[in-house]
């Protein structure tokens, strides 16, 4: 299995969960529709996730992006499907022929860059003439004025006004969709006389579902009179809230709190790795200055014993000198050289006779 890329905070990794995986997968599930038999773009595809989604109904998919390291990983994670291919390249200087896509889909992509008209008329070049672009942007007033955030990645931010009037050029017929995880109380209709007004869509492993109803019902809500009434009609799909979204907020602090949770256990491992590495480098330490040691009795003893020897040799040296000594200071002593003649006499006498 592929490792995962590691989440830097300036692309969307399918192991991230939260409301950012709800975010980047809604977009291309809804936008997979669209993509059915086309040729498909998906500029600046990141890991990777979102052309695979996509060549799951297209034609083919060309995923594009300038970081070599995440074509690199979408390669050898994705591309196992004939109609889907990943190319590394600039959005500003698409490596792809005029006219050459049915659909270009771009993703949190137009943030990111200083040259964002260059970018549009890039993908105005690649589209056929009857061709689609289906691009996000986050509207600067709420992503970052309302919530005071900063994205450290994004070069420039576009606020409605600012995004309409770039597409205007290149792009003149918009639809508009506006998009944003909240909590709310969903109630639905359960089985409606005409189609459905709305579309609820779920991505199971590598399969989008549509929905019949957006979960297992927890209350039932039914609407009755007798048979000669007439029943008012309630809308097929209502979401409540508070209006100041309360409940997505709790969920936020709690994903706030968990999350430095999260980096102080985090820290605490490091410190405790950064200790553990120490403790192994002074047993490590502790074991080689043992081996040393060892090895140094071993060549100690055979030294000891050559000195003992050597010890012993010296005594016995010291002892035969004395004795040289002392039979040289008996010959020179007054008794001894009278009893030399005679004593010579008698080595001589005995060396006759022999």
């Amino acid at each position: 299995m592929t490792a995962p890329l590691p989440f830097t905070g300036e692309r969307f990794t399918p192991e991230q969960r939260g409301s950012i995986w709800y975010e980047h997968w809604h977009r291309y599930c809804a936008t997979l529709p669209a993509a059915r038999g086309k040729r498909v773009l998906d500029a600046a595809c990141g890991e990777g996730y979102g052309s695979w989604l996509l060549s799951s109904a297209a034609d083919s998919v060309i995923g594009i992006d300038h970081d070599s390291g995440a074509i690199e990983h979408a390669c050898t994670r994705y591309a196992t499907r004939s109609n889907l291919r990943y190319l590394q390249g600039s959005c500003t200087a698409l490596p792809l022929a005029d006219a050459s896509v049915d659909l270009v889909v771009s993703f949190e992509t137009i943030e990111h860059l200083e040259e964002q008209e260059a970018m549009l008329g890039e993908f105005r070049r690649v589209l056929a003439p009857a061709g689609v672009l289906i691009i996000s942007s986050p509207n600067k007033a709420v992503y970052s004025q309302e919530s005071g955030y900063t994205n450290e990645f994004h070069v420039r931010e576009l606020n409605r006004g600012e995004l309409a009037a770039m597409l205007d050029a290149s792009f003149p017929q918009q639809a508009w969709y506006a998009q944003r995880v909240l909590a709310h109380s969903v109630m639905w209709r359960e089985q409606s006389p005409v189609a459905a007004p709305v579309e609820l869509v779920a991505l199971n492993e590598d399969r989008v579902d549509v929905l019949a109803a957006p979960a297992s019902a927890m209350y039932f809500i039914v609407v009755c009179a007798a048979k000669s009434a007439s029943l008012p009609h309630l809308p097929a799909l209502s979401l409540f809230d508070d209006g100041a979204q309360s409940l997505y907020r709790d969920y936020q602090r709690v994903l706030l709190a968990e999350s430095r949770l999260y980096w102080d256990e985090l820290d605490a491992r490091r410190i405790a790795e950064a200790r553990l590495s120490e403790l192994i480098y002074a047993v490590n330490d502790l074991a080689g200055s043992r081996a040393r040691e060892q090895a140094l009795a071993a060549r100690v003893g055979p030294i000891e014993e050559a000195l003992q020897r050597a010890e012993s040799g010296l005594r016995q040296a010291r002892a035969e000198l004395e004795a040289a000594r002392a039979r040289l200071a008996y010959r020179e002593s007054l008794i001894g050289w009278a009893r030399w003649p005679l004593s010579r006499a008698r080595r001589l006498a005995r060396t006759s006779s022999q």
